[in-house]
């Protein structure tokens, strides 16, 4: 709440009373909150999270860091049989913007991974806050309806939470039964993990590293992609024991389609096989009737396969995993609404936005499980093989061919244990396997560098 009063000052300040309200309103959630954890228990959860990130780039290329604390407050009740509530409050506070707005005087690039945590053309002051969820579930037999603000976890969009947990405002529907499950969302507004605020589908697009376009010239899409609603449906069928299909589709009004389906197949002795295909075409004018400033180019559709294989040995699994997206068009899942979906995904790993990608990556993951404790690992090493980063047609971000290595290694108390408290540290590096860049401006960020994380937090 001492943080949350320091906004409301600054925005007192700044004359801005429309934030000023929703602040306020913010308060008001957080301190009825507290009440009803002091009364009872049951319904409130929460976590406090404080993280630190560095990344240390080639030779005399600069190094970037960054420090925040943030966390939620979730408040959920059973009104009746048929009807339930709840509510989600997510905080945020910097310690300091010197690394994240410093940039490279060789090639006047600034940080990647350190500036998502606190973006200042979105984010002001020291403070932000979003009421993230705020909904009514309204459940009939197999039947469920979710009406308002509320957290999803789909392959494109997913509750990322850095710093905000991708959240939708709409109706989702949901139908549930032993072997078969239906969803369908009707969205108008999403909460991109960037900005803390609610905004209609196309302002929450071009928020990130929007790269350069196929002509070469920087991306202009960013406030100009027209999309007035999303339609998210899903089936998942699972046949038998051993075999299911997941698919999913996401129609972005007047952007893009995109189609994605999974197939499933378990074998005796802990080993799956999966396969995933997506399709991607335009619809409309892809954003902007003026080519420059659409999302998605015209005549291009865009395609990727994966394949895995996982093997379980006791509380241990070991993954190999493929991917490949086509020739004929880049592949655009935004990068506001969460995580890749890809088989081949490394934590600081992102290829969206390009063609003729090829990556294959291995992962290892252990969980070691006690009576008042949790500990979990995991390794992964990946080589993807990207276009050049001076093709401007098929790179959209300059991203150079390398090879990800990266492991975590995360302690979790449990009730009773240490206070729910948990540490994880996570490190990665990354490596040029191309040519040898002669633009700088194509490795700071994006090849050989070495990167840490290390996140701290109190769960209740």
């Amino acid at each position: 709440m001492f943080t949350a009063w320091l906004e409301i000052n600054c925005l007192i300040n700044s004359g801005n009373l429309k934030n000023l309200r929703r602040i306020l309103v913010l308060s008001a959630v957080i301190l009825l909150s507290i009440s009803l954890h002091a009364q009872a228990q049951v319904g409130v959860s929460g976590a406090f999270k404080s993280r630190y990130i560095r990344t240390a780039n080639k030779g005399s290329l600069a190094d970037f860091s960054g420090a925040v604390s943030y966390g939620y407050l979730k408040y959920q009740k059973k009104a009746n049989e048929w009807l339930s509530i709840g509510g989600q409050v997510n905080g945020l506070l910097h310690y300091g913007l010197d690394n994240i707005t410093k940039r490279d005087a060789q090639t006047g690039a600034g940080p990647i991974f350190e500036a998502n945590l606190w973006n200042p053309r979105y984010l002001d002051g020291r403070f932000a806050g979003v009421l993230s969820q705020l909904y009514a579930d309204l459940n009939f037999g197999d039947h469920t309806f979710t009406i308002g603000r509320f957290l999803r976890q789909t392959p494109i969009i997913n509750p990322e939470p850095w710093p905000f947990p991708n959240a939708m405002q709409g109706i989702w529907y949901q139908y549930n039964e032993k072997r078969f499950k239906f969803q369908l969302g009707v969205i108008d507004q999403i909460s991109p993990r960037f900005t803390g605020r609610f905004d209609n589908i196309g302002e929450t697009i071009g928020l990130a590293a929007t790269g350069i376009n196929e002509s070469g010239l920087p991306s202009t899409y960013t406030g100009n992609v027209d999309s007035d609603y999303l339609l998210v449906s899903n089936f998942n069928i699972q046949l038998n024991e051993q075999f299911s299909i997941d698919a999913w589709n996401y129609y972005v009004d007047n952007v893009f389609n995109t189609f994605l389906i999974e197939p499933s197949l378990k074998f005796d002795g802990e080993l799956t096989l999966k396969g995933m295909f997506i399709y991607q075409s335009r619809v409309g004018n892809g954003g902007n009737d003026n080519a420059a400033l659409s999302y998605v180019s015209e005549g291009t559709n865009a395609v990727y396969f994966g394949l895995r294989a996982e093997k379980k040995f006791g509380n241990s699994a070991l993954q190999f995993n493929v991917s490949v997206i086509g020739p004929d068009g880049r592949l655009q899942l935004p990068r506001e609404w969460g995580l890749e979906p890809f088989y081949t995904f490394q934590r600081r790993t992102r290829v969206e936005g390009q063609r003729s990608v090829t990556s294959l990556m291995a992962k290892w993951t252990s969980n070691w499980e006690k009576e008042k404790s949790n500990t979990t690992f995991f390794t992964s090493v990946g080589w993807h093989k990207t276009p050049a980063p001076e093709d401007v047609v098929k790179n959209k971000l300059g991203l150079p061919p390398h090879l990800h290595w990266d492991a975590s290694v995360k302690y979790a108390g449990k009730r009773g244990g240490v206070n729910r408290f948990s540490a994880e540290l996570y490190l990665a590096i990354r490596s040029l396997t191309g040519s040898e860049l002669t633009n700088e401006s194509f490795r700071i960020n994006r090849a050989d560098f070495f990167h840490s994380d290390l996140i701290l937090a109190y769960t209740f």
